[in-house]
């Protein structure tokens, strides 16, 4: 039942932010905050890190071709963002995709798509690592991220790059 409830207020939040037109990630930059169940992430990705979405091949992800390829967005998305405690994979629970445009110009156009969902059991203190294989077109971007525990007063800052593209959370 909690899963079910958490998920409705990530849809809901979702649904509202998007009717705002607000950004909810600054990009290339995420979070994740732990709990007693495990670990909520907002992660906001260059769109330029899934080519095989751009239908026209004009360098852009236009809303439309994000509908098209939304399937296989997740499966990419799914297979690229996890964490690991010690041999163990876990995937992101209740994902939710958030395609953003820009503020200015032509709206169509994707400027960034926030990742959202959760990391269901994960324990802090077993050998816990973040993993991401998105940096954009050239592999030129880096993920700046914070994890904290607030219950337990842990923080930590850390950032990803293709060349490292794992970091030991806390």
């Amino acid at each position: 039942m909690r899963s079910f409830i958490t998920e409705l207020l990530l849809a809901a939040s979702l649904s509202l932010s998007c009717a705002a037109h607000a950004h909810l990630m600054v990009a290339e930059q995420g979070t994740l905050t732990f709990d007693e169940s495990g670990a909520y992430l907002v992660v906001a990705i260059d769109p330029s890190s899934f080519p095989d979405a751009d239908a026209d091949k004009n360098g852009h992800l236009s809303a439309e071709e994000f509908k098209q390829a939304q399937s296989d967005l997740f499966k990419h998305v799914q297979a690229q963002v996890y964490m690991t405690e010690g041999k163990i994979k876990k995937h992101i629970e209740g994902l939710l995709l958030s395609p953003q445009t820009a503020h200015h110009g032509d709206q169509s156009e994707i400027d960034q798509i926030v990742v959202m969902g959760k990391f269901v059991g994960v324990d802090h203190k077993q050998e816990l690592r973040f993993h991401n294989g998105f940096y954009g077109k050239g592999n030129d971007k880096q993920l700046a991220m914070r994890a904290k525990y607030k219950r337990l007063g842990l923080t930590q800052r850390f950032t990803l790059t293709a060349k490292q593209q794992a970091a030991k959370v806390f």
